[in-house]
């Protein structure tokens, strides 16, 4: 039995074989690429271990697959490195490190000359005036002409006024009190020339063992060096100068000096000033090798 179809339906035929053939004859699309089991870098740095997140191991991924030419250029960092761990094995969680930040004090981020004078802002007038005379005693160990200091005792006077040198304070005498520990702090011998020759005790007041009394004080006194110094007001200033003078040719071995501003610790330690009457002289021994030399009486206030 012939089959007869239409030129509609033969086109149709022909179109579908076509059709068939073509599908046929195409490749079948390739499988999915297995999918990479996920890994884990640690990364060692200097400040301990991290573990890189997920996200930026997903943009590692995506970056190897970008052809060699197209890949942006990309520094590695120094001091780190890595290690790639499969996933079977199941890494250690990395150890959480708590960095101790430093606290910094406003006077750290400052200049040396700033910082100390942030530090002496913080100090009381009575413990500001102490630094200063530290300060003086350093310079008169630094200015030293010898290197190694002063090799023999050394006799602390007061300090006195510049226009009157009998003239003095409590000012005066607190910088020679100040001035000998100073010295003996910083490994220096020095002499004390107001000891007594022996311990006075004197009912309902105490023992006492500092004289300014010429009967009183010892006769001799061994002293190589003496402290001396000057100071005067002017305005809202005093100006101190101190010097250590050789007790064997009289020259001047080392001299410091500092400017202090008024405040009113330093106004009433200036108060009050007066100077001794003076009477005819006595011979007292101080020089080291027991030579004579003159020393004045004094009485007064």
């Amino acid at each position: 039995m012939k089959l007869r179809l239409s030129f509609h339906k033969k086109m149709a035929v022909i179109l579908a074989s076509c059709f068939l053939l073509g599908a046929c004859s195409k490749e079948p699309p390739p499988p999915p690429p297995p999918q990479q089991p996920p890994v884990v870098i640690n990364v060692t740095t200097n400040k301990g271990t991290n573990v890189v997140p997920n996200n930026q191991i997903g943009q590692s991924q995506q970056t190897a697959n970008v052809p060699q030419n197209q890949r942006p250029n990309v520094r590695p960092q120094s001091n780190i490195q890595g290690q790639i761990m499969p996933s079977a094995v199941q890494p250690q969680p990395a150890p959480v490190i708590q960095a101790s930040q430093p606290v910094y004090h406003p006077s750290h981020t400052q200049p040396q000359t700033q910082r100390i004078s942030y530090e002496m802002e913080s100090l009381d007038e009575a413990s500001f005036f102490n630094t200063q005379i530290h300060e003086m005693a350093l310079q008169l160990l630094k200015n030293f002409r010898g290197e190694a200091g002063p090799n023999g005792p050394i006799a602390v006077t007061t300090f006195v006024d510049l226009n009157n040198l009998y003239k003095t304070s409590p000012f005066g005498r607190y910088i020679a009190e100040q001035l000998m520990g100073e010295l003996q702090r910083a490994g220096f011998s020095v002499v004390e020339i107001r000891k007594t020759e022996s311990l006075m005790l004197k009912p309902k007041f105490g023992e006492y063992g500092l004289s300014r009394d010429i009967q009183e004080i010892a006769r001799s006194s061994s002293a190589s060096y003496v402290l001396t110094g000057t100071y005067i007001t002017r305005g809202r200033f005093v100006l101190i100068n101190a010097r250590l003078v050789s007790n064997e040719n009289n020259l001047i071995a080392s001299s410091g000096l500092k400017i202090l501003r008024r405040d009113p610790f330093i106004e009433k330690m200036l108060w009050p000033s007066a100077s001794p009457v003076t009477t005819p002289p006595v011979r007292v021994p101080i020089k080291e090798l027991g030579s004579l030399t003159e020393m004045k009486i004094m009485s007064g206030s």
